[in-house]
């Protein structure tokens, strides 16, 4: 997925500012009838698979789990303009999944930052400061009323301060998920089309105790090509991704995934990040 020239801006200077200080931004992204077009695609898919599970984190550009009704949102216009507003030219995928839960689940999560799959020796202190620069951003879509993200605005700038730190304990990747509240939390509510672009080494969490209402939101990972890609463009399993199957996909989604394999031959160390990722899925959800 790459864009010849530059491409207008469509992010205000306040909110690249919010971004970079606060470490998240809200937008509206799809229309009534778009929301209603992806939710039908999930319940279809979920009909024909047989599906059951009252909650799972699907992974939904890999062959055999695939959603072929909302593959396409990985080329949304509105998606990828934000991300070149704040990462650069040259978008590319990391990653894609698809987060589904029936009302009534108990979902929660410590609060934590996403390096939760890197070894506690490969965590690098510099990756939490004002100078670090950050080539991804993670993106939430809410399908469906969504109050379950919580972030500390600001904490990707900075070291774990002493309320987080003695939550933490001596690590820098989550709290227990039965710990404290952090007083500088705030709850993120999401309306069905808004997504929330933001910077995951924030501290942050997902948490909503027992799901009153079904929570549907799509996962998109994106780093620019212009920069060296994080630990994070490791998600995808780009080994199955075959000529047949490629052939097989809409145009615009066969071209990002294009542009995601070339990348990935230009950086082949990231892929030992794919197993710790698959390791961690493993653990916090049962994935698809």
């Amino acid at each position: 997925m790459t864009q010849p020239f530059p491409q207008p801006a469509v992010l205000s200077d306040a909110e690249q500012r919010q971004f970079r200080e606060q470490g998240y931004l809200v937008r509206r992204i799809l229309d009534d009838a778009a929301v209603a077009r992806y939710v039908a695609a999930v319940d279809v898919s979920r009909r024909e698979r047989g599906d059951t599970q009252r909650m799972s984190n699907l992974q939904f550009l890999q062959p055999g789990k695939a959603i072929p009704g909302i593959q396409d949102v990985i080329c949304n216009e509105s998606i990828l303009a934000v991300c070149r507003d704040l990462l650069g030219e040259r978008i590319i995928v990391d990653g894609a999944s698809l987060f589904y839960g029936e009302a009534g689940v108990d979902y929660r999560q410590g609060w934590h930052r996403d390096v939760l799959q890197v070894p506690d020796d490969q965590v690098d202190p510099r990756w939490f400061s004002e100078e670090y620069h950050y080539n991804y951003v993670q993106m939430n879509l809410s399908l469906t009323l969504d109050g379950c993200l919580w972030i500390v605005p600001g904490s990707h700038r900075r070291p774990l301060n002493a309320e987080e730190r003695a939550l933490f304990g001596n690590t820098e990747k989550m709290a227990p998920v039965d710990g404290a509240e952090l007083s500088e939390g705030r709850q993120l509510v999401l309306q069905p089309g808004e997504a929330v672009f933001y910077n995951n080494y924030a501290v942050h969490r997902g948490y909503g105790g027992v799901l009153q209402d079904r929570r549907i939101t799509i996962h998109l990972g994106f780093h620019s090509a212009e920069h060296a890609p994080t630990l994070h463009f490791g998600v995808l399993d780009h080994t199955e991704y075959t000529l047949d199957y490629l052939a097989s996909l809409q145009p615009c989604v066969r071209e990002a995934l294009r542009a995601h394999l070339v990348e990935r031959a230009r950086y082949p160390e990231v892929n030992v990040f794919h197993a710790y990722h698959q390791q961690f899925l493993k653990k916090e959800f049962k994935t698809t």
